[in-house]
């Protein structure tokens, strides 16, 4: 009867951490409060279903108190956190029905910012961003530089690069990084997303409790366990529970490091001239962009000079290789024709005689 009980305490918690992954998969995504209100009910009765399935497959009281006990405190839990992270009423002058706006520092948000720049000073500009990034306790997840054009400067060629810099950022320093990085550069587009995980956070926390409890209970009765059917029937779940908890403590790592350091996307490109930034009026960036349209065409009259009398040596190499070319084929084109004139005036020879 003991090992039996035993075995009907590890299903039983089995059941009820399936019970809970159920209930929270439905948590998880962008729920609403009314929707996250409703569902203390729907898991009671999903409870209800699956203890009476169990009763008449094997005959086992699975939905004893116990278990209902231990069911309903999870399903708190998870409901008050999220009803507490989510929208705390406040309550302004002592009255009861006055609720303010949900406190923006309990949420769990994810910023990312997507900015692209030019600069004149591009080698001074990139090495001091990365190292302002570090000073704010932040660092670089990717930087890729690569050339996009050339041009010549005073008859030296000289290369246009790009930078692409992928830099996490402390999230309460980040508002100060954005406006350091806007003075020393000309910020031609930028754009700002927030994702708020919240729900899916508070519903992590939840179930990593409801575990670290069964996981507590599972110890306690591995250590009371007699017969080896008991003992690996009990480790058995323990090893589940242990891999349930290592996944989510996974996922709120990641989640850590996505709230606590927000990211940005930095397009740094190298310009010989500022082009309009994104903020300027409709005729800055006309006459900007026809001032910056006539300086290209100039630099591009300029290069193309440049690069000629650059490669004017190359120039007559090929113009004389194609004059001796072309000479060549005209004196192989007169043999030809001379040698179709003789076998013309041949065959033409060889018919009178045969006339004759």
């Amino acid at each position: 009867m003991k090992r039996t009980s035993v075995i009907k305490s590890v299903l039983a918690m089995g059941m009820t951490a399936v019970l809970l992954t159920a209930c929270g998969g439905a948590k998880t995504g962008k729920l609403s409060y009314e929707a996250a209100a409703d569902e203390p009910a729907a898991a009671a009765e999903a409870y209800d279903t699956a203890a009476g399935a169990a009763y008449y497959d094997g005959g086992m009281a699975m939905a004893s108190s116990e278990v209902i006990e231990n069911e309903a405190a999870a399903e708190d839990v998870s409901y008050d956190d999220a009803e507490e992270a989510i929208e705390e009423p406040v309550s302004e002058g002592g009255g009861q029905n006055e609720v303010t706006e949900p406190q923006t520092t309990q949420r769990k948000l994810i910023r990312t910012v997507d900015i692209s720049a030019e600069t004149e000073e591009f080698d001074t500009l990139v090495p001091g961003l990365q190292k302002q990034v570090e000073a704010l306790g932040g660092y670089i997840e990717n930087n890729h530089v690569y050339e996009i054009n050339s041009y010549y400067v005073d008859d030296h060629l000289e290369k246009q690069r790009r930078a692409n810099i992928t830099a996490r950022v402390p999230k309460e320093k980040l508002d100060g990084f954005l406006s350091s990085v806007a003075e020393q550069t000309n910020v031609t587009s930028r754009s700002e997303s927030v994702e708020d995980v919240t729900l899916q956070y508070v519903d992590l926390e939840s179930h990593k409790k409801a575990l670290l409890t069964e996981q507590e209970r599972l110890l306690e009765l591995l250590s009371q366990a007699e017969s080896v059917e008991d003992i690996i029937a009990i480790e058995g779940r323990l090893s589940e529970v242990r891999y349930q908890l290592e996944s989510m403590e996974s996922q709120l790592r990641t989640y850590d490091n996505r709230i606590d350091y927000s990211t940005v996307y930095l397009s740094i490109e190298e310009v010989r001239k500022y082009s309009a930034p994104y903020d300027a009026s409709v005729g800055e960036r006309i006459a900007k962009g026809f001032a910056k349209s006539l300086e290209d065409i100039g630099f591009g009259i300029r290069d193309f000079a440049i690069g000629f009398v650059i490669d004017i040596p190359y120039i007559i190499l090929w113009g004389v290789i194609i004059a001796v070319a072309v000479l060549v084929w005209r004196k192989l084109r007169k043999v030809w024709k001379k040698r179709k004139q003789r076998k013309t005036e041949t065959t033409a020879v060889e018919e009178e005689k045969n006339d004759k």
